[in-house]
């Protein structure tokens, strides 16, 4: 079934569950659809075992209908139990659909992630996600389950941890407690928001598929008032946080369609060129990450600025042709 037919059944849902229920005209009206299509949608409610009932509409012609929706079947729930790995996986699932964009339902999925994606904190309005999903961009987490298990479960609890982690430099682990914050899926690799305890609460990103071992202390934390992760993360084009730089690129009109239509940083401005080609500019972090996505293009992305990038795409280019 369609997106927009789905959003359109649901819509009948909630005209349906008003006290006054719905008359077919009126789920017409709203929808902007045919009598013949009101019926089709009663089919899926049947075929999704929706409950619903109807009653003579005293207000309308003698055969006029009300539909309702059976409250007391509608709200009998069968309760499910999920452990905080269940939970964490479909706060990510949640964080990664965006097939309600655009349509009726958007408010309505932004609030199930609202539920799912947050743990209370000091309070009980205070909130904070616990996962974050990063669209910009596989690792393989065989043998990391108990670590991952462990993490969720600090992460829920705010419960410090003993973290043994292998730095990409470091020629062996090392050990120090962390505060996890928040669990980041970027680029299909899981990476930890947290903050280390002996730098006077740092705020640093690990690799999960890099931690070693991690031990669950008695020690709990309270997270930062401000600590926001989305906009920590926001300036950054990759995973790691550094000062933003500003990016201009030329792409061929062969992809400008593609990089026009997207967001790669903040301030994104557009400018078309009279041959079809396009300049982009916008502002990002990490350097090295902005690097390989200008090298993924190939030769439809020409930088312009700043000079550090376009000197560094240059060097890579240079290398990559010496080897051939």
């Amino acid at each position: 079934m369609r997106v927009d037919a789905e959003t359109s059944l649901f819509e009948i849902i909630d005209l349906m569950r008003r006290p006054q229920g719905a008359s077919v005209q009126e789920v017409c009206e709203a929808l902007g659809c045919q009598r013949t299509t009101f019926y089709r949608y009663q089919e899926k409610l049947a075929m999704f075992g929706i409950p619903y009932y109807n009653k003579d509409d005293l207000q309308g012609n003698t055969s006029s209908k009300r539909w309702f929706i059976d409250e007391a079947e509608y709200k009998r729930t069968i309760p499910v139990k999920l452990d905080h790995v269940e939970r964490m996986m479909l706060r990510t699932i949640l964080g990664r659909t965006r097939v309600f964009d655009g349509t009726r339902l958007k408010t309505r999925m932004d609030g199930l992630r609202a539920k799912l994606n947050s743990t209370l904190l000091h309070d009980r309005t205070k909130r904070i996600a616990t996962t974050v999903y990063s669209f910009k961009g596989s690792v393989s987490y065989e043998g990391k389950e108990e670590i991952i298990d462990t993490l969720c479960a600090c992460i829920e609890g705010h419960s410090r941890a003993t973290v043994w982690y292998q730095a990409a430099k470091s020629p062996e682990p090392k050990t120090y407690e962390i505060d996890p914050f928040t669990l980041v899926d970027h680029g299909n690799a899981l990476y930890v928001i947290v903050a280390i305890p002996k730098h006077e609460g740092n705020i640093r990103i690990l690799a999960v598929d890099r931690i070693k071992r991690l031990v669950k202390t008695k020690i709990t934390f309270s997270i930062p008032e401000n600590f926001d992760p989305e906009r920590y993360l926001n300036p950054s084009f990759g995973i790691f946080v550094e000062e933003p730089i500003r990016v201009l690129v030329r792409f061929s009109s062969e992809i400008a369609v593609y990089a026009r239509e997207r967001t790669w940083g903040q301030e994104q401005t557009v400018t078309e060129l009279p041959d079809g080609d396009i300049e982009l500019s916008f502002s990002a972090a990490g350097f090295e990450e902005i690097v390989r996505w200008v090298l993924s293009f190939g030769k439809g992305a020409l930088v312009l600025e700043p000079p550090t990038l376009v000197e560094r795409v240059k060097d890579e280019l240079t290398g990559a042709i010496r080897g051939y």
